[in-house]
């Protein structure tokens, strides 16, 4: 069984043991957080071990003092972090901006076109209803001339009616 020791790009480090098949790894593997394949990383590792390679792990001493940079500059490694979430922040805040003074410019370029739209819009309205006050008038008028015709002939042809009577009367009499 070897030991490998995996570094993946995405900063995760992860191992196992195998057994290698003709000096190199019998299945493909991946990283556990990204899934990023590292089969040919351990196959390189395995290989340098296989033929003597193998770097010597750092001695404590740098350890502690890797862990005390780490540590010393995490906080400047935040406010890094803070400052350039600020800065974009702020530049998307100017963005929208930006396009909400580009909107509220297109809105009121909208109201003046429908302004300038609606006003001779109006003006045809009241003409046409003005127009149809008109004809309803005119009609109504037509109605009464068409009732004072229609009485008049009524009374037209009770007169005949009448008269035919006493025709038949006389007639009748005689």
């Amino acid at each position: 069984m070897i030991p490998v020791k995996i570094f993946c790009a995405c900063g995760q480090k992860y191992s196992f043991e195998v057994h290698p098949v003709n000096g190199a790894m019998p299945v493909a593997i991946a990283c556990p957080v990204c899934h990023r394949d590292g089969t040919e990383e351990a196959n390189r590792f395995i290989a340098r071990i296989l033929k003597g390679k193998t770097q010597p792990l750092p001695p404590p001493a740098v350890n502690s003092l890797l862990n005390s940079v780490q540590s010393s500059l995490a906080p400047h490694l935040v406010d890094a972090l803070k400052d350039a979430v600020v800065q974009e922040l702020a530049a998307q805040r100017r963005e929208l901006l930006a396009a909400q003074s580009a909107a509220a410019a297109e809105l009121t370029e909208l109201a003046r076109r429908l302004e300038a739209v609606q006003t001779p819009m109006l003006e045809r309205l009241r003409a046409y209803e003005a127009r149809i006050g008109e004809l309803e008038r005119d009609l109504a008028d037509q109605s009464k001339e068409n009732r004072e015709l229609l009485k008049l002939k009524i009374d037209l042809l009770r007169e005949k009616i009448e008269t035919e009577r006493t025709a038949n009367r006389i007639v009748n009499f005689n």
